[in-house]
């Protein structure tokens, strides 16, 4: 028989993964934020607004599609870790929901540098970095 440390291993070891997945992406974050102060834009013209909102619009879809995503994968593989812990379908539906919204909630950070590059004002580019890296945390990987 084996015995429940045993069982919980994988589990423990992909939560410890993800959480290093989603560390490094937190962290990668915040390089951008260096990036960004260390290379001021020249900016020349006015930044079209339709362009700004194209941005919010595609990143606003990248986070449900994300929430799809979690909705779809995370939820039933933790629903079934709970009770199977050694189910190796669910382990990697978690890992792939927890890495896919992780990654898609860090395109929404990107969008803010990208803002930056084509002169957005800060106060429009730090808005897309808070709210990409307020969705991660959010989404930070929880044990089953």
């Amino acid at each position: 028989m084996q015995s429940v440390q045993e069982s919980a291993a994988p589990i423990e070891q992909t939560h410890r993964f993800l959480q290093l997945v989603h560390g490094c992406l937190f962290f990668a974050a915040f390089l951008y934020i260096f990036i960004v102060h260390l290379i001021p834009v020249q900016r020349s013209e006015a930044l079209n607004s339709a362009f700004l909102v194209g941005c919010a619009i595609v990143a606003l879809a990248d986070l449900a599609i994300a929430t799809v995503v979690r909705s779809r994968r995370l939820r039933p593989a933790l629903e079934t870790l709970r009770t199977s812990p050694e189910d190796a379908h669910a382990l990697a539906l978690w890992r792939q929901g927890s890495i896919l919204s992780g990654i898609q909630a860090m395109t929404v950070v990107l969008f803010g540098m990208a803002l930056h590059f084509v002169g957005a004002p800060a106060w429009q580019v730090v808005s897309f970095f808070a709210v990409g890296m307020a969705v991660m945390l959010l989404w930070w990987p929880q044990r089953p």
